[in-house]
C-alpha cells in the first residue's frame, strides 16, 4: 500500500492506495496521529509514503518507517516544465496535472481551493503555467475586510439570483456568477488554443461549482492524492 499526503494552505489531505486504487481519504488536523485514521493493521501494510507540502515543518505523528518520497520543484514529472520562475511555482499545482496527465490531450486543471488556479499543459510540449485568483471564500472575506459595512458571508447555495435584492444576495451573486463566467472565460480561452482539450475540476470547492459549470468538465476532488500516486515510480530511488 502506499500512503499520500498534500499539505496545503486549508489543511492536510490523506489518501491510502492499493497500487492504482484508492481505497479512502480523508483530512488531517495538525498535530494529529495518524493512527488516528488508519488502523494498525493498514498502517503494517504501507511500503511508501509520497507527500507534497507548503507547510515548513509535516507534523504527523505515528507515520510508519518506510520509504517517504517528498515531491518538490526537483523531483521528476511525466512532462517538462517550462515556468518561467520554478521556484515560485506551488507544489501542488504540478502534482495535480501529473494526476491527469495523458500524452493524448491538452489538459487545463482548475483547482478551486483557497485560491483558484488555472494550469495549462500542452501534451506535445509541456507545461506552461496558467493563472490564479482568489478563491470564494476568500472573495467573501475580503469583501468584508476590506469594508466598513458588508457582512462576510459563510453560507452560499448553488445558482444564486443574479439580480441581487439585497446586500447579502448582490454579494452572493457577484461572487459565484462572477467565479463561474470567470472559469469559462478561461475554458473558453484554452480551448481556442487546443484543438482537443480535457478540463478538470479538483479542490475543496469543485463539486459545488461543477454543479455551476457547462458539462463536459470532469470532476475529481483528489486529482492531488491521485497524482502523488502517479509519480511513486518516477522518484523512487
Amino acid at each position: 500500500m502506499q500512503l499520500a499526503i498534500d499539505a496545503g494552505n486549508s489543511g492536510i489531505k490523506y489518501g491510502l492506495f492499493d497500487n492504482h486504487q484508492l481505497l479512502f481519504n480523508g483530512k488531517l488536523n495538525k498535530g494529529e496521529s495518524i493512527k488516528s485514521i488508519i488502523s494498525q493493521k493498514n498502517l503494517d501494510k504501507i511500503t511508501t509514503i509520497i507527500s507534497c507540502s507548503v507547510l515548513n515543518d509535516l507534523n504527523i505523528p505515528d507515520l510508519p518507517n518506510v520509504n517517504h518520497l517528498l515531491i518538490d520543484k526537483d523531483s521528476n514529472f511525466p512532462f517538462p516544465i517550462h515556468y518561467k520562475s520554478p521556484e515560485t511555482l506551488g507544489i501542488d499545482r504540478i502534482v495535480a496535472c501529473s494526476g491527469a496527465y495523458s500524452d493524448k490531450t491538452d489538459l487545463l486543471i482548475i483547482d478551486a481551493g483557497s485560491c483558484i488556479t488555472y494550469d495549462f499543459i500542452k501534451y506535445s510540449e509541456g507545461y506552461f503555467g496558467g493563472a490564479i485568483s482568489p478563491g470564494i471564500e476568500m472573495r467573501f472575506r475580503s469583501m468584508n475586510n476590506f469594508t466598513d459595512k458588508l457582512p462576510f458571508i459563510s453560507q452560499f447555495e448553488n445558482n444564486p439570483e443574479v439580480l441581487g435584492t439585497t446586500t447579502t444576495s448582490c454579494l452572493k451573486s457577484g461572487t459565484i456568477h462572477g467565479i463561474v463566467h470567470e472559469i469559462n472565460g478561461f475554458i473558453q480561452y484554452f480551448d481556442s488554443k487546443s484543438s482537443n482539450l480535457k478540463v478538470f475540476l479538483t479542490g475543496g470547492d469543485s463539486i459545488f461549482l461543477g454543479a455551476e459549470l457547462k458539462s463536459g468538465i470532469f470532476v475529481d476532488q483528489n486529482l492531488v492524492l491521485k497524482g502523488l500516486n502517479s509519480l511513486i515510480q518516477l522518484n523512487e530511488i
